[in-house]
């Protein structure tokens, strides 16, 4: 085997692995997901692909370098739009706004969604009371209350309650696809 064949072979072993390392660490922090149905239009529309950060939502015991504790970073705030597995069978994870953070009182009363007292209008102006609960209530620890931006067209938290914190995934963190829609939350 001649040197220059030699260095080929090097080069390209080197370059395969350098970019197996960088898949498996892009893939560890981000993870794509592909929007499905209405009910974070405008937001978000049917077939549109994100990128997600799962770093955002990495649990590490008790410790965290800011934001919640429990969280290493920041985890969820209100506001944030997530995806999470669902708690009911279903192939796809969904995606959806977070109202409430553990701790805060909800209220939906006339329309509006009042988060610890004041009137919130995270996206959808009118939103109608579905029967899950008796508010007002107070989002339980390890919990989000999630509403789609679409309400008329979303089922969330007010159809099946809480999401536990184990169960989001990460928080969306860019729109990539179609490259017209490229959006940065």
């Amino acid at each position: 085997m001649s040197i220059n064949t030699w260095y080929i072979l090097r080069d390209g072993a080197q370059m395969i692995i350098i970019t197996a390392v960088v898949l498996v660490l892009v893939r560890t922090v981000a993870t794509t997901y592909t929007v499905n149905g209405p009910s974070m239009v405008p937001t978000l529309i049917a077939e549109q692909r994100v990128l997600v950060n799962r770093l955002a939502n990495i649990r590490f015991g008790e410790i965290s370098l800011y934001g919640q504790r429990g969280f290493l970073f920041a985890g969820p705030e209100r506001g944030d739009v997530i995806v999470f597995e669902p708690q009911q069978e279903g192939p796809d994870n969904i995606v959806k706004r977070v109202i409430g953070v553990p701790g805060d009182q909800i209220l939906i009363q006339d329309g509006n969604v009042f988060i610890n007292g004041a009137k919130s209008n995270f996206i959808d102006e009118y939103t109608t009371d579905k029967s899950h609960f008796q508010y007002p209530i107070t989002v339980p620890q390890g919990h989000y209350f999630v509403l789609g931006d679409n309400r008329r067209q979303s089922n969330d938290s007010r159809n099946w309650g809480y999401v536990p914190a184990e169960d989001i995934t990460g928080k969306i963190w860019m729109i990539y696809w179609p490259l017209r829609e490229f959006l940065t939350f």
